[in-house]
């Protein structure tokens, strides 16, 4: 879920940039792995070359002068505030007041604080997100944060660092770990929000950041270290012979037992804690045109309407933890651990993931993926070898390719058919039962729509291709089609034919009748027919490249390859071995 828009600090005014579609609620640097060398070369430096036409290509968005439209030139008025950003198309009868031809005051967008100065951060806990610092005369006694979470006289204050440089210099990483009891943070336990505030103050201003809050000296950001889901819910699959469990839905459903979840509470939202945060600061100290910031970037950035200058980009990166690592918050659990690691980020890196992060967003708003799907391919670049995670990408890319070349000939191949001598139409029915099991076995899955269209569309495709190798004819009775095979289809390729399919009944049978037992005695199943659909599946995708040999056997009988949709099937073979 998206994080509102930052509240605008006292004193400060702070162009308002809209949020990107897949504004991700902080993002983190991927830990460490091995072979993480091998990451900073070949593989980073092809995906950073694709990114960079998407980013550095990117129409820039309109930065604040230009946020309104010129009136004089056509454009829909723009409704502003009274800082002269601009918000929203005005509608019918909306007074505009007259505006003032005012020059553009600055010509480029520069950065407000200087690569080489130094700075400090302090981090607050709170229960309110909206509520930050006011400025205040300096004095001597600490200063509270507002609605802070008041750990043993702390006011709200659990860690701070000084005497950092802003550059990408070595060594200027931080880290803060600390376990949180119940009585130090009885909030997160009362199903209510904890806030994490963050506020980076320069060291040209005051040792505290509410001394310099409306200044250029200090930047801020806030993130919920609480995120709500649905609770856990077991999938109730069982051995089918034995009746056993499998031992997940035996861990979630003996944690539901201790907490007494009845089934009508499974679906109830639960509250997660983030055990692991990364705190960036990113190395941005380029120069841009007016208009030229890329749009990916304009929207993480606070730009000053007045001067065009923009304040240092702030990132709460939570992006690498996954929701397996999250902690549920119940009475089974007596402390919250946090660790919190701070770091100079650089851009190039911190574009990646945001936009990554972006992607992922939209894919979840689509419904083409879910939480699941990009914990799984986070965990795949955190955990997998880097020569076999090279070899996974190369071989997908030239699986789709191949996928793709032999749909299209197929089609190419069958709108010309005219004749059907020396093709197989048995195995055009075998290709509908196999494509009709796909497509229930995601359904029974609850696969994403977007698999489950390009499976329907395969299926189709299928039964289209049986309306071009035979007469088919709708009836009123029972079973409402009729079809008989086309003259050109003649018995001598009929014979071989069957006799093709025989054969591979032979082989068939016995290898799907040894793989479906094997399924039912050693595997779990919400119930016989979701055995019979993964039995099914299982062979289909195990022995698929089977069905091939049907046409190259009748080619070979009739020694002829002139009516063979080779193409289709070169790619097929392909697609096989890989």
């Amino acid at each position: 879920p998206n994080l509102p828009p930052l509240p605008s600090m006292a004193g400060r005014q702070v162009a308002e940039v809209p949020a990107a579609a897949g504004d991700a609620v902080g993002l983190r640097e991927p830990r460490p792995v091995k072979y993480a060398e091998w990451y900073t070369s070949l593989p980073q430096t092809i995906f950073f070359a694709v990114m960079f036409h998407a980013l550095v290509m990117a129409p820039p968005k309109p930065t604040p002068e230009k946020a309104g439209m010129d009136l004089a030139a056509g454009g829909k008025p723009l409704a502003t505030k009274g800082d002269g950003v601009a918000q929203v198309p005005l509608g019918e009868g909306v007074q505009v007041p007259p505006q003032k031809n005012k020059m553009p005051k600055f010509n480029t967008h520069a950065p407000i604080w200087n690569e080489g100065q130094t700075f400090m951060f302090h981090v607050y806990l709170s229960t309110e997100e909206e509520k930050i610092f006011e400025r205040a005369e300096h004095g001597p006694n600490p200063i509270p944060h507002p609605h802070a979470i008041d750990i043993n006289g702390n006011l709200g204050l659990i860690w701070h660092e000084h005497g950092i440089v802003f550059d990408m210099r070595e060594g200027q990483e931080r880290t803060f770990e600390r376990n949180f009891t119940r009585q130090e943070l009885p909030v997160a336990w009362t199903n209510q929000s904890v806030y994490m505030h963050v506020y980076f103050t320069r060291t040209n201003g005051f040792a505290h950041p509410q001394f310099d809050m409306g200044s250029d000296e200090v930047q801020h950001d806030v993130i919920n270290l609480i995120h709500h889901t649905k609770r856990p819910k077991a999938k109730r699959t069982k051995n089918l012979l034995s009746g056993d469990i499998s031992e997940k839905d035996k861990a979630i459903l003996a944690q539901n037992a201790v907490l007494n979840v009845t089934e009508e509470q499974e679906d109830e939202i639960v509250p997660l804690w983030k055990p692991e945060l990364a705190v960036q600061l990113v190395a941005e100290h380029s120069v841009f045109p007016r208009n030229g910031i890329p749009g990916p970037m304009l929207d993480h950035m606070d730009i000053c309407p007045d001067t065009g200058r923009y304040f240092p980009i702030v990132h709460l990166n939570e992006f690498w933890l996954m929701r397996s690592k999250m902690l549920p918050i119940n009475n089974t659990l007596d402390e919250l651990p946090l660790k919190l690691t701070f770091s100079v980020a650089e851009r190039l890196r911190w574009l990646m993931v945001v936009q990554w992060a972006n992607s992922m967003s939209q894919q979840a708003s689509m419904g083409t993926a879910g939480d699941k799907e990009h914990d799984e391919m986070k965990r795949i670049f955190l955990e997998s070898n880097p020569y076999l995670l090279g070899i996974t990408a190369a071989v997908s890319i030239l699986h789709s390719v191949f996928d793709f070349l032999a749909f299209k000939n197929d089609i190419s191949f069958w709108r010309k058919v005219d004749s059907m001598k020396g093709l197989s139409v048995r195995t055009i029915f075998t290709s509908v039962v196999t494509q009709t099991v796909i497509f229930l076995y995601l359904c029974d899955n609850d696969a994403s729509w977007i698999i489950l269209i390009s499976s329907g569309v395969g299926l189709l495709i299928e039964i289209w291709k049986i309306k071009k190798a035979m007469n088919v004819e709708f009836t009123p009775k029972w079973p409402f089609v009729h079809m008989e095979y086309k003259d050109t289809y003649s018995s001598e390729t009929l014979k071989y034919d069957q006799l093709a399919m025989r054969y591979l009944s032979y082989l068939l049978y016995p290898l799907s009748l040894g793989f479906s037992c094997y399924s039912l005695g050693y595997n779990t199943y919400k119930s016989w027919y979701s055995w019979l659909l993964s039995s099914a599946v299982g062979c289909v995708y195990t022995f698929g490249f089977i069905m091939m040999t049907p046409q190259l056997f009748i080619n070979y009988k009739l020694k002829s390859v002139a009516h063979l949709p080779w193409r289709a099937m070169v790619y097929k073979f392909l697609n096989t071995i890989i």
